[in-house]
């Protein structure tokens, strides 16, 4: 049995690790066979000087020293290093980043907030029980230093994903500044509770999850430190039993004298924050469920990797969430449903009929989709600006499965709709000279299938889209009559040729 091994390298705000994983081949599971752990106070100088400290920068190239001696001793086939989102906010980041591979011969990555987020969510998907969780509604918090990321789940489809900038960083730096103050940890929770409340309010007020899963790899760790009870923390348990073990861990004594136990200094600095945050949770919401995985972002950035190579197939429908958020996103700024259900209908037909000759990847598929379903989303702020509002509500959205560049290209789309031309030197500051391209092709097909419903009336009983030598044949079937549809698509489909060499024609039946 053929067995591989993998190396993942993450350094974060708090702590710089390694995990090394092997697959073997038959089972199709990663096993942890060593995991190596540095604290740093990255997070601590961000929010001080706006940079990484020496000291500091000295303590994650001596612990990726170590770690790079690790990979070799293990003759991993394959490693990857990455640097957290929040790390690259530093002003002294790309010296770091040269200090690392002058000093370690490391060459790290810097994630954006979109990978790290999908990471941790792509390594949740592949638990047993994750399934069963967001059957009937689930609330995933996934809470980091610098940010919080709630996503919500009803009957198994993802619903919203939602950021926001507040996390266990800002958390620690106000218990500092108010230590002094006999209720500090309560006015540091009051702030948490406002900082969060909008989302609450706006997407919990009518529903009622049945589990909340509570992410994040530092406290999971932690708890490892505590008594039995801790275990059964990482599943599903009833809310009333977790909340009591919260209390107990965070009360005064069990908190100072289980951290002096295990020798760990500074308890305050390195778990409170998260015990608030885990506690606010919790108390704005109504679940009778609530679960701590213990995931961590190297079983994401691991899992990404081999779904990538085939090494392992996942058994959740990514591609799927995606869709379903980008139709909760165009219900929720009132677009025209029937009229987006065409849309992205035909545009998904139209890739297919011409992808052999495009010249576009296969990940484009879902982007012609989510482009169709949200192409209109901005019409609810504004009729007469719907474009630049459209771009605005789609760049200032989550959508889990949709890296940051793949959103800019989806949302630049949209906003270029109407434009009668569109010049590279228009969007030379956005794209590269490739990108440009699939942005274009991706534009013909959003406004060739406007075309065929720009009467937003859904005329078509019938259609049949296919592909023969250089032209594309749209033979649809109407009891109504096409004048408006066909006069937009002779406009549009001069485009379409332009960009693809493919000339599109449609066909009515009933000239046949």
């Amino acid at each position: 049995m053929k067995v591989k091994t993998y190396g993942s390298i993450y350094i974060g705000t708090y702590e710089v690790s390694l995990r090394i994983y092997e697959v073997k081949n038959r089972e199709k599971k990663l096993k942890v066979i060593d995991d190596l752990r540095k604290p740093v106070s990255v997070a601590h100088d961000i929010y001080r000087e706006g940079k990484i400290s020496d000291e500091t920068i000295n303590t994650i190239i001596d612990a990726l020293s170590d770690m790079k001696l690790a990979l070799e001793e293990y003759r991993i086939d394959f490693y990857q290093a990455y640097v957290g989102y929040a790390v690259g906010k530093a002003s002294n980041f790309l010296l770091l980043a040269d200090q690392i591979r002058l000093r370690c011969g490391l060459f790290v990555k810097l994630m954006t907030n979109s990978e790290h987020r999908f990471y941790n969510y792509e390594a949740l998907a592949a638990l047993p029980s994750f399934q069963k969780m967001i059957e009937k509604s689930a609330l995933l918090a996934d809470i980091g230093g610098s940010s919080i990321q709630l996503t919500l789940f009803r009957e198994g489809k993802l619903l919203t994903t939602q950021h926001i900038l507040f996390g266990a960083s800002a958390v620690r730096e106000n218990l500092m500044s108010l230590s002094q103050k006999a209720d500090a940890r309560e006015q540091v929770y009051e702030m948490i509770v406002k900082e969060t409340d909008t989302f609450f309010n706006m997407y919990l007020k009518d529903r009622k999850p049945e589990y909340l899963i509570l992410l994040n790899d530092n406290f999971s760790n932690v708890l490892s430190l505590f008594d039995v009870r801790a275990d059964a923390f990482n599943k599903a348990v009833e809310k009333k039993k977790t909340v009591d073990f919260l209390k107990h861990i965070g009360s005064d004594n069990f908190f100072r004298n289980t951290f002096e136990k295990f020798g760990v200094e500074d308890p305050d600095e390195m778990v409170l924050p998260f015990l608030l945050l885990y506690r606010a949770m919790i108390a704005q919401t109504d679940c009778k469920m609530i679960s701590n995985p213990g995931i961590s972002i190297h079983d994401g950035i691991t899992l990404q990797m081999l779904y990538n190579t085939g090494t392992i197939k996942s058994s959740h429908d990514f591609d799927g969430d995606v869709i379903s958020a980008a139709y909760f996103t165009a219900e929720r700024f009132g677009s025209y449903m029937a009229h987006i259900r065409m849309m992205d209908k035909i545009s998904a037909a139209i890739y297919d009929a011409v992808a052999n000759k495009s010249g576009l990847t296969k990940r484009m598929r879902l982007l012609t989709r989510v482009i169709a379903i949200l192409h209109d989303c901005g019409k609810y702020i504004s009729l007469s600006s719907a474009p630049e509002s459209s771009y605005t509500i789609i760049m200032s959205s989550e959508f889990l499965g949709i890296t940051h560049a793949e959103r800019k290209l989806i949302a630049l789309v949209v906003r270029y709709n109407h434009e009668h031309e569109v010049s590279y030197d228009d969007l030379k500051d956005e794209l590269s000279e490739e990108d440009y391209v699939v942005f274009l092709k991706l534009l013909a097909i959003l406004r060739i299938c406007n075309a065929l419903d720009s009467s937003h009336k859904q005329k078509f009983k019938d259609m049949a889209i296919r592909l023969r030598n250089d032209t594309l044949y749209i033979t649809v079937a109407s009891e109504q009559p096409l004048n408006l549809e066909k006069e937009y698509f002779r406009e549009k489909g001069q485009f379409f040729e332009d960009v693809f060499g493919i000339r599109p024609q449609i066909r009515d039946k009933k000239e046949f």
